[in-house]
């Protein structure tokens, strides 16, 4: 039985003072984010227009106000008391839709919004007053004054604090609120308000008219530019390229956008809706010359090609209001640029594509903003939602391969044409030459100046094949090294976990030895110790291998190559181990790559199947390959042991073996995967083709490079 103490007093959750820094200027990061927060809740207020207005803010002082503005519907006192007032209120998660005739689904739902003023300025004063009342409410908050008393610990509780209240004359007809921000926390100079107003150019999608209208204004008493400047939605231009696809609930039927490379042209499919619901979606691509066009037309604006955005209700989410002065550090919610690394020359960056992704509230309820304001909730439908949309820039990617393929081609083919033409006109000379004799003294300074133009035009398409090639190889060492980055990043970790669990026994070697009550766990430790140090080994030699092999590419036979690996580097191997090796190809590749990263591909397939085949009477090792379309697919088998179908997929992680009593390490596999991705290539484990018994690794490469 439970007894309450005599002077029984109830528990109660309370709130530091601190609590509204953590909730304003810590946990919105920049003013023009603070901004949006503000505009949208005069959305939410079913307001038509809101003035954004600065006066005196180029230099920081007593006189310097920041005010928004709405005619939206006003706060009662009730309405500050219980709800502005109070943190983390759920009014608008009650009722989801504002009043008729506006019907605006609710943007701001976490009751945090309004310490954004707190990012701003460190006083502020709410002016607010709904129709048909006859009185304005004025409430001032002083941030600073919270700390200034709990600094001279006056106060200790946030909820403690009193803010005072007036009230004013109105007109009966008049309502809206007004925020004036004071004691502003940093100046503004012109360039801060005109890229404010650039970002709130897309605080409303274009494809999403509002009706009745939210129109925003800018003002400014110091630059002449901004007298009630309405901000006008961007209309996107110069595209090369352009995309749209959406969706029919009632058929449960999403678009998903389709590159045609016969005919160069975008096209859209039906799938099912997919698990975060259905999308709608805008893209506007830009290829180089469109970027030049472009570029002309904002000359020094550098942020106006800036990726996706997502719209929700038709106003844009709070992860991408966040501004960023310089190009190279704004944060990529959508992880587009973080691909690039992987593929530079093919993959499109944030400064090629512009987008709008639609989204809804109640089709899309689990893309969620995250409370921090910097990303959406990490969940699997926010996951599948970014799958989405990089599936669909990938688009785009196979268009700029097909647009470099056929400047490509027509380069080579004006090249080729001017060469026919020129021959032709010599031989033109020449038969006149024979029709007409006297006629020759005269032809003879055309004749010379068109084999002049001949040699100049061979030697032109010498030298444009050599440029290809060129190409090519540095492409092919570029995307090499882009393959070791992706190794290092995931080896730092492996390997720091490697150095911890050392460090660990060595410590208990360091405190306890010599004891004989641990001997035997000193052997095993020193076993352990041993077998951590080989793992740590074999991750140097293979980094070394990057530094200290010659990494220029060539052109070798994988036939040719398979031919010595097997049959000369193994013979002496698979004559001890009986291994029979077999080779099938019923075509052959030739490759630009380096022959000796190739070759550890294979080896580490062989000497995973030669531990595979220890304990089998019969031993074979199989290698097959053949074109299938434009792919060449080589099959790597074994009669061995084999791999469940549950970890087809793990065995490529790093550090994963199924082999540490015969000295795996877990990085052979890794290495594959590795090196095969460096050839935009891909490899698998598929059924085996000996049936229910051994392993068959499918190797995927490009037959013909772009």
């Amino acid at each position: 039985m439970n007894n309450s103490p005599k002077n029984y007093e109830p528990l109660k959750w309370r709130f530091d003072v601190n609590t509204f820094r953590l909730l304003g200027r810590e946990l919105i990061t920049d003013r023009i984010t603070a901004v949006f927060e503000l505009v949208k809740n005069a959305y939410d207020a079913n307001a038509t227009e809101v003035v954004v207005s600065f006066s005196n803010v180029n230099n920081q002082n007593s006189n310097s106000i920041i005010s928004i503005k709405d005619n939206g519907t006003g706060m009662s006192f009730e309405d500050i008391r219980d709800k502005w007032m109070v943190v983390g209120t759920n009014s608008k998660r009650k009722t989801l839709y504002s009043d008729a005739p506006f019907n605006r689904r609710f943007v701001g739902e976490k009751g945090i919004g309004r310490f954004a003023v707190d990012k701003l300025g460190e006083k502020v004063k709410i002016i607010t007053k709904q129709e048909n009342e006859v009185e304005w409410l004025n409430v001032k908050i002083d941030w600073d004054e919270y700390e200034i008393k709990a600094a001279n610990q006056q106060l200790t509780l946030f909820t403690d604090v009193e803010n005072e209240y007036t009230y004013s004359d109105g007109n009966i007809t008049e309502h809206g609120t007004e925020l004036v921000i004071t004691n502003l926390n940093e100046p503004w100079t012109k360039s801060d308000i005109e890229r404010l107003y650039k970002e709130l150019t897309k605080i409303v999608s274009p494809f999403y008219p509002l009706n009745p209208p939210f129109n925003i204004y800018v003002n400014s008493n110091e630059f002449t530019d901004f007298t009630k400047r309405l901000v006008e939605v961007d209309i996107v231009k110069y595209a090369s390229h352009t995309a749209e696809i959406s969706f029919d609930i009632l058929k449960n039927e999403q678009d998903t956008l389709k590159f045609d490379p016969l005919n160069g042209k975008i096209f859209t499919e039906k799938v099912p809706i997919k698990s975060f619901g259905p999308v709608a979606m805008n893209l506007f691509f830009f290829n180089t010359k469109a970027k030049r066009i472009f570029n002309q037309a904002f000359k020094g604006d550098e942020t106006r090609i800036d990726g996706l955005k997502i719209y929700r209700n038709g106003l844009v989410t709070t992860p991408f209001a966040e501004y960023n002065d310089h190009p190279d550090t704004k944060r990529d919610v959508l992880g587009i640029d973080k691909r690039l690394w992987r593929d530079i020359f093919n993959r499109i960056s944030t400064r090629e594509v512009i987008g709008l992704v639609a989204i809804t509230k109640e089709e899309n309820p689990l893309i969620i903003d995250a409370t921090n304001r910097q990303d959406f909730v990490d969940n699997n439908e926010y996951r599948e939602l970014k799958k989405f949309i990089i599936e669909q820039l990938n688009i785009f990617s196979e268009i700029k391969i097909y647009e470099r393929s056929l400047r490509q081609e027509d380069g080579d083919n004006a090249l080729v044409k001017a060469e026919e033409n020129v021959q032709s006109f010599s031989e033109a000379i020449h038969k006149l030459e024979i029709e007409k004799p006297d006629l020759k003294l005269a032809l003879q300074p055309l004749k010379k100046q068109a084999a002049e133009v001949s040699n100049s035009l061979k030697r032109g398409i010498t030298a444009q094949k050599e440029a290809k090639q060129e190409y090519v190889r540095k492409e092919n060492i570029y995307l090499s090294l882009m393959s070791l980055q992706d190794y290092a990043i995931r080896l730092s970790h492996a390997v720091r976990t490697s150095l911890g669990k050392t460090k660990r026994m060595a410590e208990f070697f360091k405190n306890k030895f010599p004891n004989a009550r641990f001997d035997d766990r000193f052997k095993e430790y020193a076993l352990l110790i041993y077998d951590e140090m080989e793992t740590l080994n074999k991750v140097i030699d293979f980094m070394l291998s990057y530094a200290g092999s010659n990494i220029d590419f060539e052109d070798f036979s994988i036939k040719q190559m398979l031919n010595d690996l097997l049959f000369r580097s193994y013979k002496q191997t698979f004559l001890s181990e009986k291994i029979t090796a077999l080779i099938e190809f019923e075509d052959d590749l030739i490759i630009n790559a380096n022959k000796k990263f190739f070759e550890d591909i294979f080896q580490n397939f062989v000497s995973n199947s030669i531990k595979a085949l220890e304990t089998n009477d019969s031993k074979i090792i199989k290698c097959t390959g053949k074109i299938i379309d434009d792919q060449f697919v080589i099959y790597f088998s074994d009669n061995g042991t084999g791999i469940s179908k549950d970890k087809w997929k793990k065995v490529f992680e790093i550090y994963y073996t199924s082999t540490a009593e015969q000295g795996g390490a877990g990085l052979g596999l890794f290495i594959v995967k590795t090196r095969i991705e460096a050839l935009h290539g891909n490899v698998e484990i598929i059924d085996s083709e000996f049936g229910d018994r051994g392993v068959t690794f499918k190797i995927t490469l490009p037959f013909k490079k772009n």
